[in-house]
């Protein structure tokens, strides 16, 4: 027989075989073993002969069965073996095929001669009822291949023969293949609706996306389904919401993965976790915490795969980064300060968990290169911040305010040319997702945990005055679960580890490469090539910053801030476990907080403030004392002499903002600066660097600009003044309104009114006491200067304010108006008087041998008295204050007695100086007259010196106003001098 007759006669039996094994298929009515299905129309053909043209029939026949059952035939051999496969009765075309491969494959070597022809067969076979659906009409195709997608994962056959159809399939792709997968995916996304994110099921879906998303097509039909603009494709199963808004983005295929959290998908929603918290104690939420944050962690390690998986193709990247810039924009006005419970966000935004998710895979798409001084951190293009073309897929970034301020011509760039690399776009896109997600949710935590005392206040007074059981009671305890359920839920999310992590990488390398932009010069071009981050080799930087710092958006540098912030409010222990970072937020501090020309906004700069106070305080709450990150900072930091400019320089900017600052935002801001002042204070090399800021002030004090520590000084005694007045003014106050309660005024009143009046009284004692806290920190820090430093307070730009400040206290809290401030309780409001009047001598004796000062004591007409310093001695006596400090005030008060006589013969040679010779603002006699250039008005030099420390307008007519620009009055000087010396004949 010709060999060609062999080779055909073999693979006709091999075909035979593949219809009984693989395809369970018989021709025969009684087969020998097992149980087939009977072909009729393949069996009544005559040819005894086996091809790949007959298998091809008999599976076309196969396929076509309704009910295979019915055509099920069984061996009558009682011997026969067991049932190998249990479908063959499957009639359910993909099923059947992706089974018959699997059959193959398994066989692979039997079948070696014949094996690519039929892999082929089943392939086109599945390719043809995927493209012509209609043949086999009635079976759901789409949810069949789903199906086989999900049971792939953990089939190798399986998965081998989906990538076989699948690199057939979409090769191009149709509009068949593509509402074929369409459909998939709607079936996928109603699907996962109801699952939680903690569900195994929902992560074998991640998983099938991550496995699909090889195939570029694909990635792109998934993307166009998930977009708003594509409404007639939207998968939405919804009618609640049909406005076109931010949410639409949550209505899809990726936004349904999006927005599986711990936190509510939408406000009709509750949350899962902490429902009944108010009986819970630490452990048991540190317990519940972890249950959230464990299956968090792997949910969006999954969610993160997806998304790596689908950017590393090139091809469908732009796809994505589109989505993610299109959704940020879309729902940008989210991160408006909302009420926390505010269901209107949730109905017309995505949802909390959505952005949040979003925002933890931007972080991870960012990791690679978010390394201190990473070469990648180069490949970060700050145009992209400024350019309003289509290359940057974040909408309309350029509006965002930056830094510093634009040059006019950066106003408007359209550079068409320019493309943006990965690296650069998911830079900018994680900032701006941690701005919309992260800050918000811990604005709303901070709100909440302010208001969380003030409902329990309210509660107990409930419970007080009408029972637990009153229905005001009742509504008070169930809006405190409510809120703890939230602050408890957003807490944990918040503390991730996973995030803390990543959130760190992303600053530290951010913080990294803006000191990189500000130590770059000044150029005219906007494009600057660097082979090496730069690092801070001086300190201040007095050359002009380079115009790359003006592209760069204030969410940058306010996202490092709030997350340092937050950890020193909410985290402590991982605080201080990232030491290892510390260095690179205090280089960034240094270089950015007392530099206007890099960093315009003086919020952000005093916040920056608030942040070192925060490295500082995490440092005293470190009890184990085994490293300390402040003393490493103060003693091995090679900038940290550059501190206290740094530091001046802000605490003056709040002042000098030119825009309206509320007195508790600013001496909030000033809060911090204090409690850096004080650290700061224990080391030598600090005290020094104030000492030399000190003298330097009093060799320029007479320049046009006034130095910034006569600034400092001047400002610190304006917070002391005016914080000790307040504090001594609500005292008062209080002590008024607990003799009115007590009497029974507000006995007869109406409900209402009496409410009133007791939610006026609660304030003005929160208010007080917020007062009190401030005006004794205030003179600390002035008594801890002044003890080091006095003769530029000596200067008559300051001497005189400083002597009738303390003198104008001292009356009020030793004089007879004392009484007014003796109110009950005053543990509850934090006033110390006792405390108030040793810290108030402690600074008299701080300039008891600078005659000046004493001169300016006596001086003072509306505070000073030759009984004012035996009245605080008394009081100094009371309290047991040191008795050599006693014995000093005792002596310094007569020192100034004799003064005061002495001034007071001086004085009386001069009470009849003409009008001329007198300021018109102080009514004392002028030494250096000056006028004002617009209201030409004349006044003493140091009247307007003192003036100007604060406000840089003429006192006349608000105009602008510098001290170089005073008139000196030579020939009135001339003259007073004169009239003064005749006096004396």
């Amino acid at each position: 027989m010709p060999r060609s007759s062999i080779v055909a006669t073999v693979d006709s039996l091999l075909y035979k075989d593949v219809l009984e094994s693989v395809l369970l298929c018989t021709i025969n009515e009684e087969p020998s073993n097992g149980s087939n299905v009977y072909l009729p129309e393949t069996a009544s053909t005559n040819s005894k002969k086996w091809t790949k043209t007959r298998i091809d029939q008999a599976l076309f026949e196969r396929l076509r069965m309704i009910d295979p059952s019915s055509h099920l035939i069984s061996s009558t051999n009682t011997n026969r073996s067991l049932e190998r496969h249990e479908n063959i009765t499957e009639n359910r075309c993909l099923y059947y095929l992706s089974a018959c491969y699997q059959r193959l494959a398994r066989e692979r070597n039997e079948f070696q001669e014949i094996f690519n022809d039929l892999r082929k067969l089943f392939i086109d076979h599945s390719k043809t009822a995927i493209t012509l659906p209609d043949i086999y009409d009635g079976q759901n195709l789409s949810k069949q291949w789903l199906e086989l997608l999900v049971e792939s994962r953990d089939n190798k056959l399986l998965c081998e023969y989906i990538d076989e159809v699948n690199n057939e399939l979409l090769r191009s792709i149709t509009d068949e293949i593509r509402n074929f997968y369409e459909n998939i995916f709607r079936y996928m996304y109603q699907n996962i609706q109801s699952l939680d994110y903690f569900s195994n099921e929902l992560i074998t879906y991640i998983s099938v996306l991550i496995y699909l998303s090889q195939w570029s097509g694909l990635v792109q039909i998934i993307f166009h389904i998930s977009h708003p603009k594509t409404l007639s494709n939207r998968l939405s199963i919804s009618h609640q919401i049909h406005s076109a808004n931010g949410r639409t983005f949550q209505d899809t295929l990726i936004g349904s993965f999006l927005c599986k959290s711990s936190l509510p998908s939408s406000p009709d929603k509750p949350y899962i976790f902490f429902d009944k918290p108010k009986p819970m104690n630490e452990r048991d939420i540190e317990i519940m915490a972890n249950t959230i944050c464990q299956p968090i962690k792997i949910y969006q390690e999954n969610l993160t795969l997806l998304f790596k998986a689908i950017v590393k193709n090139a091809d469908v990247r732009n796809y994505v980064l589109q989505w993610i810039g299109d959704c940020l924009y879309e729902n940008q006005e989210k991160n408006k300060d909302w009420t926390p419970r505010d269901p209107f966000i949730g109905f017309v935004f995505v949802s909390d968990g959505f952005i949040l998710n979003l925002n933890i895979i931007l972080l991870h798409l960012t990791r690679p290169f978010a390394e201190p001084y990473s070469l990648k951190l180069l490949k970060i293009n700050p145009i992209y911040c400024i350019n309003q073309t289509k290359h940057v897929h974040l909408k309309e970034l350029y509006k965002q305010t930056s830094i510093i301020p634009r040059e006019e011509n950066d106003q408007n760039v359209k550079i068409s040319d320019v493309t943006f690399n990965f690296i650069t776009e998911s830079f900018f896109m994680a900032h701006l997702s941690y701005s919309y997600s992260i800050n918000r949710l811990r604005r709303i935590l901070g709100k909440i945990n302010d208001e969380i005392p003030r409902i329990r206040e309210a509660y107990d007074k409930s419970v007080n005055s009408y029972g637990k059981n009153h229905e005001n009671t009742r509504q008070l305890d169930d809006a405190m679960e409510k809120d703890l359920t939230i602050y408890f839920n957003i807490r944990s999310v918040l503390n991730e580890p996973c995030l803390l992590e990543l959130s760190n990488a992303l600053f530290t390398a951010t913080c990294t490469w803006l000191v990189h932009l500000a130590l770059i010069p000044s150029t005219n071009s906007n494009t600057i090539v660097e082979e090496k981050l730069n690092v801070i080799q001086k300190l201040p930087l007095k050359f002009k910053p380079n115009r790359q710092l003006s592209y760069i958006p204030e969410f940058v540098v306010e996202n490092i801030i709030c997350y340092l912030k937050f950890l020193g409010q909410y985290n402590e222990e991982y605080f201080q476990s990232i030491a290892s970072s510390i260095n690179e937020y205090v280089n960034f501090i240094l270089v950015f907080m007392g530099d206007a020309n890099r960093l315009r906004n003086p919020h952000l700069r005093a916040s920056l403030a608030e942040v070192f106070e925060t490295i500082l305080s995490c440092d005293k709450s470190n009890n184990s004392r085994s490293f300390s990150v402040a003393e490493a900072i103060f003693k091995e930091h090679p900038f940290i002499e550059h501190l206290p400019r740094v530091l001046l320089d802000v605490f003056v900017s709040i002042e000098l903002t030119g825009q309206a600052v509320a007195f508790d935002q600013k001496f909030n801001y000033r809060r911090p600066m204090y409690e850096i002042l004080e650290y700061l204070w224990k080391y030598e090399k600090q005290r020094v660097k104030f000492q030399k800021l000190a003298s330097s002030a009093e060799r320029h004090i007479e320049d046009a600009e006034a130095p910034l520590f006569l600034r400092f000084i001047n400002l610190l005694m304006n917070d002391a003044n005016f914080l000790l007045d307040e504090a001594l003014t609500y005292m008062t106050r209080l002590k008024s309104n607990q003799e009115s309660k007590e009497s029974g005024e507000w006995d007869n009143l109406p409900e209402q009114q009496r409410e009133e009046l007791e939610n006026t009284f609660r304030n003005t004692g929160r208010t007080a006491r917020y007062m009190n806290i401030m005006s004794i920190k205030t003179l600390v820090i002035l008594d801890m200067i002044t003890q080091e430093i006095q003769s530029i307070f000596c200067h008559p730009t300051i001497c005189e304010r400083l002597a009738a400040m303390l003198n104008y206290f001292l009356q009020h809290l030793v004089g007879p108006k004392r009484q007014n401030l003796k109110v009950r309780d005053l543990k509850e409001y934090l006033f110390e008087p006792q405390k108030l009047v040793a810290k108030v001598t402690d600074i008299y004796l701080n300039f008891a041998k600078y005659d000046r000062f004493c001169a300016a004591v006596s001086n003072d007409g509306m505070s000073y008295n030759e009984q004012l310093f035996p009245q605080a001695i008394e009081v100094l006596e009371r309290i047991r204050h040191p008795p050599e400090r006693i014995t000093a005030f005792l002596q310094l008060g007569e020192h100034i007695k004799k003064i005061a006589a002495q001034q007071k013969d001086d004085d009386g040679m001069y009470n009849d100086a003409p009008e001329e010779y007198l300021d018109p603002i102080t009514d004392t006699l002028m030494s250096d007259p000056v006028m004002l250039p617009i209201s030409r008005k004349i006044l003493d030099r140091t009247t307007i010196q003192r003036h100007l420390l604060s406000d840089q307008t003429d006192p006349f007519n608000r105009k602008p106003l510098r001290m170089q620009d005073v008139i000196p009055q030579v020939e009135l000087k001339r003259t007073i001098e004169q009239w003064k010396a005749s006096k004396h004949r």
